[in-house]
């Protein structure tokens, strides 16, 4: 008898902990992803999403407010120049301590996405890049924010694109959680 209690308390037990790790494994997928995908070949992605406490309408603001992206952005330095839909703007980050900027046809669609997508030069010649920040509506309090950028083509022998790919995974959650940070900032104001 007291074998067959013992057992029972043991599943138990042990059904509540995998209960537990396997709610806490759900939330932290629903709250953010990462991920690098081979599309095709030589078509590789960094796919990265947060979920941010905060309607779409904040969200896009902060994310669009270019005068002040470098206040909260630790990667991302400025978008300047024509600021729509096939508008040419120049994107000014920080990697390892150094600033590059690069020129780009800008893709713009309001409360939606903003990016680019054109042929990649120096050593990243030979892919072309698509790169997006897309925001949707999860409910009138939360924004699933979007970070992807896919990488096409056979690169050159320094780079490929699923290394590109590989490393700039490294760098977007960190652009995600800044975001999530100041959103959920302003928002509580």
């Amino acid at each position: 008898m007291l074998k067959t209690i013992t057992s029972i308390f043991l599943v138990t037990v042990l059904l509540a902990c995998n209960f537990d790790v396997n709610q806490e494994n759900q939330t932290k997928v629903k709250l953010e992803n990462i991920e690098v995908r081979k599309l095709d070949s030589n078509h590789w992605q960094t796919y990265t999403d947060i979920v941010i406490d905060a309607p779409i309408e904040k969200v896009w603001s902060v994310l669009t407010d270019w005068n002040n992206i470098s206040s909260w952005s630790s990667s991302l330095i400025s978008i300047t120049g024509d600021i729509r839909n096939n508008g040419e703007v120049n994107v000014s980050y920080l990697v390892d301590g150094k600033t590059y900027s690069t020129p780009h046809e800008f893709i713009y669609e309001e409360l939606k996405e903003f990016g680019w997508s054109d042929e990649m030069e120096g050593t990243f010649q030979g892919l072309q890049d698509n790169h997006r920040f897309r925001v949707e509506k999860i409910s009138d309090s939360k924004t699933l924010f979007i970070q992807v950028d896919d990488f096409k083509g056979v690169g050159n022998k320094e780079l490929s694109a699923e290394q590109v790919a590989k490393i700039t995974v490294k760098f977007f959650p960190l652009f995600n959680r800044e975001l999530k940070i100041q959103a959920e900032k302003e928002n509580a104001k």
